[in-house]
């Protein structure tokens, strides 16, 4: 048996082709209760693979959810306060790692590695339904 890596890499290789069998299934569905399942199933089988995206890089110490920044120009901060400095700034739909949510502040890690912490106005949280 593999590490975590490896085997991240192996399962999501053999989940990712019938994700097309997933949104197949969210057009056939006709009746609400059905299309608001098959929605339920592709949001499920989407965070799987993006959970085993996560497990193929270096996973972080917190994780609170999968997000993205939900408005343009978004300054990432130091601390969570607005008088911290700013360390560089996100665009709307930017995908984070959501490490912890502490009060107004989101504390995020973004795909390049870099982290810091963002209001929890201009991030939104996925859950595993989305």
């Amino acid at each position: 048996m593999g590490n975590v890596r490896e085997l991240a890499k192996e399962i999501k290789a053999k989940e990712e082709p019938i994700l097309t069998d997933y949104e197949g299934l969210t057009t056939a569905a006709v009746k609400p209760t059905e299309k608001k399942l098959a929605v339920l199933v592709l949001g499920y089988q989407k965070f799987q693979l993006k959970t085993l995206d996560l497990f193929q890089t270096e996973v972080p110490d917190k994780f609170t959810a999968f997000g993205s920044i939900s408005s343009h120009d978004v300054n990432v901060r130091r601390g969570p306060t607005s008088k911290e400095v700013s360390l560089f700034r996100a665009e709307k739909g930017t995908p984070v790692i959501v490490k912890e949510v502490k009060g107004l502040w989101v504390e995020v890690r973004f795909a390049d590695g870099r982290e810091g912490y963002v209001f929890k106005d201009y991030v939104h949280l996925e859950s595993a339904g989305e």
